[in-house]
């Protein structure tokens, strides 16, 4: 169980004191001792409630026993003071119910030694609900405090950059283990089926071949698509028309819907509540007090007093949040003008007035600036001032209620501008954390997006080609037939066990074995560039190199290297078969160059015209020219005299110190 300050304890504990010794010294001028010991002992009784509520309760119930026994009647309000102190403590440091229970034992050890009537009793408990009630709300407002600075404390300790890196390991490993489902079926099957038809050369099965490839490439183009875009499908499905349901299972990182506004009616009850209580009171107050005194005359309230009093304030009580100084000056000039004119009755039975006076302070102490702290300066005074001239023992009671509330939605304002200031921190770094995410899933997504194209784009772009081949030569050149079906297998296994590979590998910004700063030597990339001319030349064209590179490289140099001279080879083979294709590399400290250039395509041997091609998915030269503007780098593709050319430069990455990470 919390408690409170050592400073906050002092102030209460002298609070209640100074009030206590200061009434019964007006009381009972002759028993000073007398006075000045009740009033230390509830004193005491105050500090023990702030440190530990129950057992100070206690002992502040055995005190105003006392001062009923000593003969405190209901018209002195020496026991005010520790009873607000003790409530506000107990709503605040116990949790709700059983803080409550603190208003039954106060009032009962007050009203039965003291001999209360029960109009009294009803009247007291009703008052003492109020401070029990302020210490409550003040406990809620500094409960969710609280929660908002944990969060905000928690969060800043958050690694955002982890958090991203987890998000974009995690939606990696979900798409590319779908693409590997949906794609790498495809290239399996094309292998399957070419292995099936080396033998036969039967046309359904090299058909088939065909077929797979097409199916394979309108699901491979809608899977890039969606990568890339994500863009929405038919009927409003968010899921491209020819991708297969359940295929692929994408977050949309989109900010959640706003809740529906359910404080409207919440605000309409806090402000126009009291002012309902104001006039409930008004009204039914006679009635009340007829029946519980058992008199017979009621002392309804005048239409006059009812028009130009009570209606003018409750009309200041509901405006009190947006204009605190007019309520407050309003409410005074109101309360003068009626006294001078004899409708006020300050002194009148009921609640209307300290329930005016509670919400227009509460008010005041929440919004606390100085121009409504004086206009609740004038307000107390007059306030004050009227109920003194009227009935004199009530004026302890109004200052009471004025005091308490304001100091209470003091603190509560307090609490609230720190809750606001901690939340709005949680909010930006939770912010900064979605679009740290988000940004990195982006990435994840257009990374994988560019190495599913050249895994899969190109040899199922490559397959396709030979099993045309392989349709057109099955007749007039069987072992060339065979050759390309052989083709296919080998192009299916390396895309199969690439496309395994990406299931495997990180994603961007994930730590790798191999950091940025290594390089390789001209020899390791001079061998990492065969394959890609071995693959190409498989598909009858007749590839020749040449390699100048006088500078180690960096890793994502050659990385990117590889990818312009393997999109490159692809373009050539697929939309000039047969051509004759030259790939220049040169590499030096300054710059990475790179052409591939092919001439007109070629006619297989055995047939009269070339082999027909097919229609890429358009995206390989959109993904190289976003990786070289990412590396200030350009890419420039161009017909020739009868062929085509591709360029590329980018400036190469120097040596970089290793960053250690934590």
């Amino acid at each position: 169980m919390q408690c409170l300050s050592r400073r906050a304890s002092w102030w209460m504990t002298a609070a209640s004191f100074a009030w206590v010794w200061g009434l019964l010294s007006v009381a009972w001028p002759p028993r000073y001792l007398l006075c000045v010991g009740l009033a230390a002992y509830l004193g005491a009784a105050t500090w023990v409630t702030t440190q530990t509520p129950w057992p100070g309760l206690v002992l502040t119930a055995g005190g105003l026993a006392a001062l009923g026994l000593l003969g405190i009647g209901t018209q002195n309000p020496a026991p005010l003071g520790p009873l607000f102190i003790v409530l506000v403590t107990v709503g605040y440091l116990v949790a709700p119910p059983w803080s409550a229970l603190a208003v039954p034992v106060l009032i009962l050890s007050t009203a039965g030694p003291a001999r209360w009537d029960l109009a009294s009793i009803i009247f007291g408990g009703l008052l003492l609900v109020l401070p029990w009630w302020f210490g409550f709300r003040v406990r809620v407002r500094d409960a969710r405090r609280r929660a908002a600075v944990e969060d905000a404390r928690r969060l800043a300790g958050v690694d955002a950059a982890a958090l991203a890196r987890q998000a974009a390991a995690a939606e990696r490993d979900e798409v590319a283990a779908s693409a590997l489902g949906v794609i790498g079926h495809a290239v399996g099957r094309m292998t399957v089926h070419a292995t099936a038809a080396r033998e036969s050369l039967e046309p359904a099965v090299i058909e088939a071949i065909h077929r797979t490839g097409e199916e394979a490439t309108q699901r491979l183009r809608a899977l890039l698509v969606l990568l890339r875009d994500e863009p929405a499908g038919p009927a409003g499905t968010g899921e491209p028309e020819t991708l297969d349901e359940g295929a692929l299972d994408v977050e949309q990182l989109l900010p959640a819907p706003a809740p529906e506004d359910s404080g409207g009616w919440r605000q309409a009850l806090t402000l126009g509540g009291p002012a309902a209580l104001m006039l409930l009171d008004v009204v039914t107050m006679p009635f009340m007090l007829a029946a519980l005194r058992e008199v017979d005359d009621l002392a309804l309230p005048a239409p006059e007093f009812v028009l130009f009093i009570v209606l003018p304030l409750m009309v200041a009580v509901v405006i009190r949040d947006r204009w605190p100084e007019v309520a407050l000056l309003g409410a005074a000039l109101v309360l003068v003008l009626g006294s001078v004119a004899g409708l006020a009755q300050v002194g009148r039975d009921g609640l209307w007035l300290i329930i005016a006076a509670v919400a227009l302070s509460w008010a005041a102490g929440q919004a606390g600036t100085r121009r409504v702290l004086g206009a609740w300066v004038i307000f107390t005074m007059t306030l004050g001032y009227l109920v003194f001239i009227d009935t004199p023992y009530y004026l302890p009671i109004y200052l009471a209620m004025e005091a308490l509330p304001f100091g209470a939605a003091a603190v509560w304002a307090g609490h609230h501008a720190v809750e606001t200031a901690s939340l709005d921190l949680v909010h930006l770094r939770q912010a900064e954390i979605a679009e740290a995410e988000r940004h990195a899933v982006s990435r994840a997504r257009l990374h994988l997006a560019r190495d599913l194209h050249d895994a899969a784009s190109h040899a199922v772009g490559t397959m396709m080609m030979q099993a045309n081949a392989a349709r057109v030569l099955r007749e007039r050149d069987p072992g060339a037939a065979r050759t390309a079906l052989d083709a296919i297998v080998d192009i299916g296994q390396e895309a199969a066990a690439e496309l395994q590979a990406m299931c495997t590998s990180p994603a961007p910004g994930v730590a790798t074995a191999q950091g940025p700063g290594e390089r390789s030597d001209p020899g390791a990339i001079t061998e990492a560039i065969a394959p890609l001319v071995t693959a190409a030349r498989r598909t009858g064209a007749r590839v020749s190199t040449t390699v100048d590179i006088t500078a180690p490289m960096a890793s994502k140099d050659v990385v990117l290297l590889l990818r312009i001279v393997r999109e490159g080879l692809a373009n050539a083979v697929r939309h000039a078969p047969g051509s004759q294709v030259r790939v220049q590399v040169r590499v030096d400290a300054d710059h990475v160059l790179a052409r591939v250039n092919n001439g007109p395509a070629r006619p297989h041997p055995g047939q009269d015209g070339g082999v027909p091609s097919v229609m890429g998915l358009g995206l390989g030269l959109r993904g190289l020219r976003e990786l070289l503007g990412e590396r200030q780098g350009e890419l420039s593709v161009a017909a020739t005299d009868g062929g085509f050319e591709l360029r590329a430069s980018f400036p190469p990455h120097h040596a970089e110190r290793p960053v250690a990470s934590s």
